[in-house]
Protein backbone atom coordinates (compact mmCIF):
# COMPACT_ATOMS: atom_id res chain seq x y z
CA UNK A 1 0.00 0.00 0.00
CA UNK A 2 1.39 3.39 -0.65
CA UNK A 3 2.36 5.77 1.49
CA UNK A 4 -0.62 8.03 0.35
CA UNK A 5 -3.04 5.70 0.64
CA UNK A 6 -1.90 5.00 4.13
CA UNK A 7 -2.31 8.56 5.12
CA UNK A 8 -5.57 8.84 3.52
CA UNK A 9 -6.68 6.05 6.30
CA UNK A 10 -5.24 7.76 8.90
CA UNK A 11 -7.01 10.56 7.88
CA UNK A 12 -10.71 8.86 7.25
CA UNK A 13 -10.33 7.54 11.46
CA UNK A 14 -9.62 11.53 12.88
CA UNK A 15 -12.50 12.47 10.35
CA UNK A 16 -15.10 9.82 11.69
CA UNK A 17 -13.86 11.35 15.59
CA UNK A 18 -14.77 14.73 14.69
CA UNK A 19 -17.66 13.94 13.72
CA UNK A 20 -18.64 12.42 16.57
CA UNK A 21 -17.26 14.83 18.94
CA UNK A 22 -19.37 16.92 16.65
CA UNK A 23 -22.30 15.07 17.40
CA UNK A 24 -21.54 14.67 21.03
CA UNK A 25 -21.67 17.92 21.21
CA UNK A 26 -24.21 19.36 19.59
CA UNK A 27 -26.23 16.59 21.43
CA UNK A 28 -25.33 17.59 24.43
CA UNK A 29 -26.14 21.41 24.39
CA UNK A 30 -29.94 19.76 23.27
CA UNK A 31 -30.20 18.33 26.27
CA UNK A 32 -29.26 21.42 28.09
CA UNK A 33 -31.54 23.67 26.35
CA UNK A 34 -34.07 20.72 27.39
CA UNK A 35 -33.28 20.88 30.62
CA UNK A 36 -33.15 24.93 30.97
CA UNK A 37 -36.75 24.30 29.80
CA UNK A 38 -38.33 21.98 32.48
CA UNK A 39 -36.58 23.78 34.78
CA UNK A 40 -38.46 26.70 34.03
CA UNK A 41 -41.86 25.16 33.66
CA UNK A 42 -41.27 23.14 36.66
CA UNK A 43 -41.25 26.35 38.64
CA UNK A 44 -43.77 27.56 36.80
CA UNK A 45 -45.97 25.15 37.62
CA UNK A 46 -44.94 25.24 41.53
CA UNK A 47 -45.58 28.29 41.59
CA UNK A 48 -48.77 28.78 40.31
CA UNK A 49 -49.66 25.62 42.23
CA UNK A 50 -48.43 27.69 45.38
CA UNK A 51 -51.38 30.30 44.26
CA UNK A 52 -53.74 27.92 44.22
CA UNK A 53 -53.32 26.58 47.34
CA UNK A 54 -53.19 30.37 48.32
CA UNK A 55 -56.50 30.42 46.88
CA UNK A 56 -57.70 27.71 48.47
CA UNK A 57 -56.94 28.66 51.77
CA UNK A 58 -57.96 32.14 51.98
CA UNK A 59 -61.28 30.49 50.37
CA UNK A 60 -61.11 28.10 53.18
CA UNK A 61 -61.02 31.52 55.83
CA UNK A 62 -63.91 33.25 53.87
CA UNK A 63 -66.03 29.91 53.97
CA UNK A 64 -65.64 29.76 57.45
CA UNK A 65 -66.07 33.49 57.81
CA UNK A 66 -69.17 33.20 56.23
CA UNK A 67 -70.43 30.18 58.45
CA UNK A 68 -69.34 31.89 61.99
CA UNK A 69 -71.77 35.33 60.51
CA UNK A 70 -74.55 32.61 59.28
CA UNK A 71 -74.39 31.13 62.89
CA UNK A 72 -74.41 34.64 64.41
CA UNK A 73 -77.22 35.36 62.39
CA UNK A 74 -79.42 32.16 63.12
CA UNK A 75 -78.32 32.37 67.12
CA UNK A 76 -80.03 36.50 66.44
CA UNK A 77 -83.22 34.88 64.47
CA UNK A 78 -83.25 32.37 67.64
CA UNK A 79 -83.11 35.15 70.50
CA UNK A 80 -85.51 36.92 68.50
CA UNK A 81 -88.10 33.94 68.28
CA UNK A 82 -87.30 33.05 72.00
CA UNK A 83 -87.78 36.89 72.83
CA UNK A 84 -91.28 36.98 70.52
CA UNK A 85 -92.35 33.83 72.62
CA UNK A 86 -91.41 34.54 76.01
CA UNK A 87 -93.52 37.97 75.39
CA UNK A 88 -96.45 35.69 73.91
CA UNK A 89 -95.86 33.44 76.98
CA UNK A 90 -96.25 36.60 79.05
CA UNK A 91 -99.00 37.50 77.99
CA UNK A 92 -100.82 34.46 77.83
CA UNK A 93 -99.87 33.77 81.45
CA UNK A 94 -101.30 37.56 82.16
CA UNK A 95 -104.69 36.76 80.01
CA UNK A 96 -104.48 33.33 81.88
CA UNK A 97 -104.30 34.92 85.59
CA UNK A 98 -106.86 37.54 84.78
CA UNK A 99 -109.13 34.42 83.85
CA UNK A 100 -108.98 32.73 86.69
CA UNK A 101 -109.13 35.24 88.67
CA UNK A 102 -112.64 35.45 89.06
CA UNK A 103 -113.18 31.70 89.12
CA UNK A 104 -110.21 31.74 91.97
CA UNK A 105 -112.77 34.20 94.34
CA UNK A 106 -115.85 32.23 93.48
CA UNK A 107 -114.26 29.05 94.20
CA UNK A 108 -113.06 30.67 97.45
CA UNK A 109 -116.18 32.15 98.03
CA UNK A 110 -118.53 29.00 97.52
CA UNK A 111 -115.81 26.90 99.75
CA UNK A 112 -116.48 29.64 102.25
CA UNK A 113 -119.64 29.11 102.56
CA UNK A 114 -120.11 25.61 102.49
CA UNK A 115 -117.59 25.64 105.86
CA UNK A 116 -119.74 28.34 107.09
CA UNK A 117 -122.75 25.81 106.80
CA UNK A 118 -120.67 23.19 108.01
CA UNK A 119 -119.83 25.52 111.19
CA UNK A 120 -123.39 26.43 111.78
CA UNK A 121 -124.10 23.20 111.68
CA UNK A 122 -122.31 21.94 114.15
CA UNK A 123 -122.97 24.73 115.90
CA UNK A 124 -126.81 23.79 115.95
CA UNK A 125 -125.30 20.21 116.65
CA UNK A 126 -123.71 21.38 119.30
CA UNK A 127 -126.38 23.30 121.15
CA UNK A 128 -128.69 19.99 120.56
CA UNK A 129 -126.23 18.12 122.37
CA UNK A 130 -125.81 20.30 125.32
CA UNK A 131 -129.70 19.92 125.86
CA UNK A 132 -129.52 16.26 125.56
CA UNK A 133 -126.52 16.07 128.25
CA UNK A 134 -129.07 17.75 130.07
CA UNK A 135 -130.59 14.52 130.40
CA UNK A 136 -127.76 12.52 129.90
CA UNK A 137 -124.84 11.98 131.16
CA UNK A 138 -121.30 10.85 130.00
CA UNK A 139 -121.25 13.67 126.92
CA UNK A 140 -118.86 15.82 127.87
CA UNK A 141 -116.09 14.04 125.64
CA UNK A 142 -118.14 14.20 122.78
CA UNK A 143 -118.91 18.24 123.46
CA UNK A 144 -115.07 19.22 123.53
CA UNK A 145 -114.74 16.92 120.77
CA UNK A 146 -117.30 18.77 118.42
CA UNK A 147 -115.82 22.08 119.95
CA UNK A 148 -112.01 20.83 118.61
CA UNK A 149 -113.42 20.43 115.12
CA UNK A 150 -115.40 23.82 115.33
CA UNK A 151 -112.01 25.59 116.58
CA UNK A 152 -110.04 23.96 113.80
CA UNK A 153 -112.57 24.85 110.88
CA UNK A 154 -112.30 28.44 112.50
CA UNK A 155 -109.08 28.46 111.76
CA UNK A 156 -109.49 26.61 108.66
CA UNK A 157 -111.50 29.75 107.41
CA UNK A 158 -109.25 32.21 108.63
CA UNK A 159 -106.54 30.95 106.57
CA UNK A 160 -108.71 30.55 103.55
CA UNK A 161 -109.49 33.94 104.45
CA UNK A 162 -106.21 35.36 104.18
CA UNK A 163 -105.02 33.59 101.01
CA UNK A 164 -107.96 34.55 99.41
CA UNK A 165 -106.88 38.40 100.69
CA UNK A 166 -103.65 37.79 99.55
CA UNK A 167 -105.18 36.44 96.09
CA UNK A 168 -106.74 39.61 95.60
CA UNK A 169 -103.83 41.90 96.71
CA UNK A 170 -101.61 40.27 94.35
CA UNK A 171 -104.13 40.39 91.83
CA UNK A 172 -104.95 43.75 92.21
CA UNK A 173 -100.84 44.94 92.16
CA UNK A 174 -100.61 42.97 88.68
CA UNK A 175 -103.87 45.50 87.60
CA UNK A 176 -101.86 48.32 88.60
CA UNK A 177 -98.33 47.23 87.17
CA UNK A 178 -100.04 46.61 83.76
CA UNK A 179 -102.08 49.92 84.37
CA UNK A 180 -98.85 51.90 84.46
CA UNK A 181 -97.23 49.69 81.65
CA UNK A 182 -100.27 50.98 79.38
CA UNK A 183 -99.86 54.92 81.08
CA UNK A 184 -95.97 54.94 80.54
CA UNK A 185 -96.85 53.42 76.55
CA UNK A 186 -99.16 56.07 76.55
CA UNK A 187 -96.83 58.90 77.75
CA UNK A 188 -93.87 58.08 75.85
CA UNK A 189 -96.21 57.89 72.54
CA UNK A 190 -97.62 61.30 73.17
CA UNK A 191 -93.56 62.93 73.84
CA UNK A 192 -92.38 61.44 70.83
CA UNK A 193 -95.56 63.25 69.18
CA UNK A 194 -94.57 66.56 70.71
CA UNK A 195 -90.73 65.77 69.72
CA UNK A 196 -92.20 65.59 66.26
CA UNK A 197 -94.60 68.61 66.33
CA UNK A 198 -91.44 70.65 67.85
CA UNK A 199 -88.68 69.34 65.00
CA UNK A 200 -91.70 70.37 62.81
CA UNK A 201 -91.74 73.86 64.14
CA UNK A 202 -88.11 74.23 64.24
CA UNK A 203 -88.08 73.67 60.78
CA UNK A 204 -90.44 75.53 59.93
CA UNK A 205 -89.01 78.74 61.84
CA UNK A 206 -85.61 77.71 60.25
CA UNK A 207 -87.23 78.29 56.93
CA UNK A 208 -88.85 81.28 58.24
CA UNK A 209 -85.36 82.72 59.51
CA UNK A 210 -83.98 81.83 56.26
CA UNK A 211 -86.29 83.63 54.49
CA UNK A 212 -86.36 86.67 56.37
CA UNK A 213 -81.75 86.51 56.42
CA UNK A 214 -82.41 86.36 52.69
CA UNK A 215 -84.25 89.38 52.29
CA UNK A 216 -82.58 91.42 55.02
CA UNK A 217 -79.51 90.48 52.53
CA UNK A 218 -81.62 91.30 49.58
CA UNK A 219 -82.53 95.19 51.29
CA UNK A 220 -78.97 95.45 52.58
CA UNK A 221 -77.96 95.32 49.29
CA UNK A 222 -80.32 97.58 47.27
CA UNK A 223 -79.49 100.37 50.23
CA UNK A 224 -75.82 99.91 49.84
CA UNK A 225 -76.68 100.79 46.02
CA UNK A 226 -78.07 103.97 46.91
CA UNK A 227 -75.77 106.94 47.67
CA UNK A 228 -79.00 109.64 48.59
CA UNK A 229 -78.59 110.46 52.18
CA UNK A 230 -78.89 113.85 52.98
CA UNK A 231 -76.06 113.63 55.85
CA UNK A 232 -73.74 112.10 53.56
CA UNK A 233 -70.66 115.05 53.02
CA UNK A 234 -68.25 111.77 51.45
CA UNK A 235 -68.70 112.85 48.59
CA UNK A 236 -68.47 117.13 47.61
CA UNK A 237 -69.32 118.32 44.08
CA UNK A 238 -69.12 121.81 42.70
CA UNK A 239 -72.06 123.02 40.24
CA UNK A 240 -70.89 125.89 37.83
CA UNK A 241 -73.33 128.84 37.80
CA UNK A 242 -75.83 126.97 41.06
CA UNK A 243 -74.24 129.63 43.70
CA UNK A 244 -77.98 130.35 44.40
CA UNK A 245 -78.56 127.08 45.26
CA UNK A 246 -75.97 126.21 47.96
CA UNK A 247 -77.75 122.60 49.14
CA UNK A 248 -77.63 121.12 45.73
CA UNK A 249 -76.26 117.40 45.73
CA UNK A 250 -75.61 114.32 43.18
CA UNK A 251 -77.96 111.28 43.83
CA UNK A 252 -77.14 107.70 42.38
CA UNK A 253 -79.20 104.94 41.35
CA UNK A 254 -78.41 101.85 40.34
CA UNK A 255 -78.55 101.55 36.56
CA UNK A 256 -79.61 104.93 35.94
CA UNK A 257 -77.40 108.10 35.07
CA UNK A 258 -76.56 110.54 38.25
CA UNK A 259 -78.42 113.78 38.53
CA UNK A 260 -78.95 116.79 40.63
CA UNK A 261 -80.83 117.42 43.33
CA UNK A 262 -82.12 120.24 46.00
CA UNK A 263 -81.68 119.12 49.59
CA UNK A 264 -83.42 121.59 52.43
CA UNK A 265 -84.26 121.28 56.12
CA UNK A 266 -87.66 122.04 57.69
CA UNK A 267 -87.70 123.28 61.09
CA UNK A 268 -91.04 121.04 61.74
CA UNK A 269 -90.26 118.52 60.36
CA UNK A 270 -86.35 117.75 60.48
CA UNK A 271 -83.65 117.77 57.97
CA UNK A 272 -82.75 116.11 54.83
CA UNK A 273 -85.45 117.12 52.94
CA UNK A 274 -85.11 116.53 49.09
CA UNK A 275 -87.35 119.23 46.58
CA UNK A 276 -88.92 116.85 43.82
CA UNK A 277 -91.55 119.48 42.66
CA UNK A 278 -91.19 123.69 43.08
CA UNK A 279 -94.30 126.08 41.37
CA UNK A 280 -93.71 129.92 41.97
CA UNK A 281 -94.23 131.87 38.32
CA UNK A 282 -95.59 128.61 36.01
CA UNK A 283 -92.46 129.06 34.27
CA UNK A 284 -92.74 125.52 33.33
CA UNK A 285 -96.49 125.52 32.15
CA UNK A 286 -95.69 124.74 28.80
CA UNK A 287 -92.61 122.00 29.13
CA UNK A 288 -94.50 120.12 31.74
CA UNK A 289 -96.96 117.57 29.09
CA UNK A 290 -93.78 116.65 27.34
CA UNK A 291 -91.77 116.20 30.39
CA UNK A 292 -93.79 114.72 32.83
CA UNK A 293 -91.82 111.81 32.73
CA UNK A 294 -87.54 113.51 32.83
CA UNK A 295 -88.81 116.33 34.67
CA UNK A 296 -88.11 119.77 33.55
CA UNK A 297 -87.48 123.25 35.04
CA UNK A 298 -84.75 124.96 36.97
CA UNK A 299 -83.76 123.77 40.09
CA UNK A 300 -83.35 127.47 41.82
CA UNK A 301 -87.02 127.70 40.43
CA UNK A 302 -89.77 125.90 39.02
CA UNK A 303 -88.87 122.30 39.17
CA UNK A 304 -90.46 119.08 38.49
CA UNK A 305 -88.26 116.07 39.38
CA UNK A 306 -89.39 113.47 37.09
CA UNK A 307 -92.21 110.47 37.08
CA UNK A 308 -89.54 108.05 36.22
CA UNK A 309 -86.74 108.78 38.98
CA UNK A 310 -89.64 109.05 41.34
CA UNK A 311 -90.31 105.56 40.27
CA UNK A 312 -87.27 104.00 40.80
CA UNK A 313 -86.52 105.62 44.20
CA UNK A 314 -89.35 104.95 45.78
CA UNK A 315 -89.71 101.66 44.85
CA UNK A 316 -86.65 100.18 46.05
CA UNK A 317 -86.73 102.28 49.15
CA UNK A 318 -89.00 103.61 52.02
CA UNK A 319 -89.92 107.08 51.58
CA UNK A 320 -91.95 109.79 53.27
CA UNK A 321 -94.03 112.71 50.94
CA UNK A 322 -94.23 116.52 52.91
CA UNK A 323 -96.45 119.37 50.39
CA UNK A 324 -96.23 122.70 51.72
CA UNK A 325 -98.83 125.22 50.00
CA UNK A 326 -99.03 128.54 50.53
CA UNK A 327 -101.86 130.86 49.17
CA UNK A 328 -102.20 134.83 47.97
CA UNK A 329 -103.26 135.89 51.85
CA UNK A 330 -99.29 134.41 52.65
CA UNK A 331 -101.29 131.51 54.70
CA UNK A 332 -99.57 128.04 54.83
CA UNK A 333 -100.50 124.82 55.79
CA UNK A 334 -98.72 121.43 54.91
CA UNK A 335 -99.18 117.43 54.55
CA UNK A 336 -97.54 114.53 55.24
CA UNK A 337 -97.56 110.97 54.53
CA UNK A 338 -95.36 108.21 55.44
CA UNK A 339 -95.35 105.98 52.16
CA UNK A 340 -94.79 107.55 48.93
CA UNK A 341 -94.59 105.15 45.81
CA UNK A 342 -94.86 105.91 42.37
CA UNK A 343 -95.41 102.77 40.17
CA UNK A 344 -93.37 102.33 36.91
CA UNK A 345 -93.99 102.49 33.17
CA UNK A 346 -95.74 99.34 32.76
CA UNK A 347 -98.25 101.15 35.51
CA UNK A 348 -98.76 104.25 33.67
CA UNK A 349 -96.47 106.09 36.57
CA UNK A 350 -99.83 104.83 38.91
CA UNK A 351 -99.83 106.63 42.71
CA UNK A 352 -99.24 103.27 44.38
CA UNK A 353 -98.88 104.22 47.65
CA UNK A 354 -99.07 107.40 50.26
CA UNK A 355 -99.20 105.70 54.02
CA UNK A 356 -100.52 107.43 56.66
CA UNK A 357 -101.29 110.89 56.20
CA UNK A 358 -100.72 113.74 58.86
CA UNK A 359 -100.76 117.71 58.84
CA UNK A 360 -103.33 120.55 58.77
CA UNK A 361 -104.12 120.83 54.91
CA UNK A 362 -106.38 117.85 54.80
CA UNK A 363 -105.87 114.72 53.29
CA UNK A 364 -106.99 115.37 49.52
CA UNK A 365 -104.24 113.22 47.76
CA UNK A 366 -105.77 110.50 49.15
CA UNK A 367 -108.65 110.00 46.42
CA UNK A 368 -105.62 110.18 43.81
CA UNK A 369 -104.10 106.36 44.76
CA UNK A 370 -104.22 104.01 42.07
CA UNK A 371 -105.00 106.99 39.44
CA UNK A 372 -102.72 106.87 36.64
CA UNK A 373 -100.18 110.19 35.41
CA UNK A 374 -99.65 109.02 31.51
CA UNK A 375 -103.01 108.16 30.06
CA UNK A 376 -103.44 106.02 26.61
CA UNK A 377 -104.50 108.09 24.32
CA UNK A 378 -103.28 106.56 21.60
CA UNK A 379 -100.87 109.25 20.20
CA UNK A 380 -99.37 111.76 22.38
CA UNK A 381 -100.64 113.17 26.03
CA UNK A 382 -103.83 115.67 26.43
CA UNK A 383 -103.99 117.78 29.40
CA UNK A 384 -104.61 115.39 31.88
CA UNK A 385 -101.17 113.98 31.80
CA UNK A 386 -100.01 116.69 34.57
CA UNK A 387 -101.27 115.30 37.32
CA UNK A 388 -102.45 111.78 39.14
CA UNK A 389 -106.18 112.42 38.47
CA UNK A 390 -107.87 115.31 38.66
CA UNK A 391 -110.55 115.01 41.80
CA UNK A 392 -109.28 116.62 44.87
CA UNK A 393 -106.13 118.52 43.97
CA UNK A 394 -103.62 119.36 41.26
CA UNK A 395 -100.06 120.69 41.91
CA UNK A 396 -98.98 120.48 38.33
CA UNK A 397 -101.56 122.63 37.00
CA UNK A 398 -101.78 125.67 34.90
CA UNK A 399 -100.04 129.23 37.72
CA UNK A 400 -102.04 131.88 38.37
CA UNK A 401 -100.69 135.11 39.22
CA UNK A 402 -103.32 135.96 41.43
CA UNK A 403 -105.90 134.50 43.71
CA UNK A 404 -108.56 133.35 41.65
CA UNK A 405 -111.97 130.85 42.17
CA UNK A 406 -110.92 128.16 39.67
CA UNK A 407 -114.07 126.72 37.86
CA UNK A 408 -112.04 123.72 36.12
CA UNK A 409 -108.98 121.27 37.51
CA UNK A 410 -106.75 122.79 35.79
CA UNK A 411 -104.90 125.25 38.31
CA UNK A 412 -102.79 125.12 41.44
CA UNK A 413 -104.91 123.91 44.20
CA UNK A 414 -105.80 121.36 47.07
CA UNK A 415 -109.04 119.86 47.89
CA UNK A 416 -111.14 122.93 49.83
CA UNK A 417 -108.67 123.83 51.85
CA UNK A 418 -108.86 128.27 51.85
CA UNK A 419 -112.42 128.80 52.57
CA UNK A 420 -113.81 125.93 51.14
CA UNK A 421 -113.73 126.83 47.78
CA UNK A 422 -111.24 125.81 44.70
CA UNK A 423 -109.06 128.60 44.45
CA UNK A 424 -105.41 128.72 43.04
CA UNK A 425 -102.07 128.61 45.08
CA UNK A 426 -99.60 131.24 45.20
CA UNK A 427 -97.15 128.40 45.60
CA UNK A 428 -96.47 124.72 46.59
CA UNK A 429 -93.06 122.20 47.10
CA UNK A 430 -93.24 118.74 47.12
CA UNK A 431 -90.37 117.27 49.30
CA UNK A 432 -89.40 113.56 50.07
CA UNK A 433 -87.19 112.05 52.66
CA UNK A 434 -85.78 108.01 52.77
CA UNK A 435 -87.25 106.63 56.21
CA UNK A 436 -83.91 105.00 58.18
Amino acid sequence: MKPDSMNNLSKEPCSGNSSTENNSHSSDSDMEFVGTSAQGLRKSKEKNERKISDLERKLAEVEIHFKAEKEKVNLLECCIKDKDNFIKTLQMSIDLVNQTKDLSIQKMQSQIGVLQVALDLSKSSTSMKDNDNKEISGSVDSNYQHKKKNNELNSDIGKLKEKSGELVEWIDKTQKYENNLREKEEQIARLEFKIDESKLKIMKLEGVVQEKDDKLVEMEKKLAAYTLDAEDTTESHVFLNSSKVPSMKLVTLPDFEPFAAVFEDIPSAGAGWMIIQRRVDGSFDADIIKKLINGCGDLGGEFWLGLEKLYRMTTNRRFELYIHLVDFDNGTAFARYDNFVVGGPKDNYKLMSLGEYSGNAGDALRSHINERSIHDHTFGFTPSTKWWGKDDCNLNGKYCGSKVQLDTWDGIWWGRWNLGNRCSLKSCKMLIRPIP
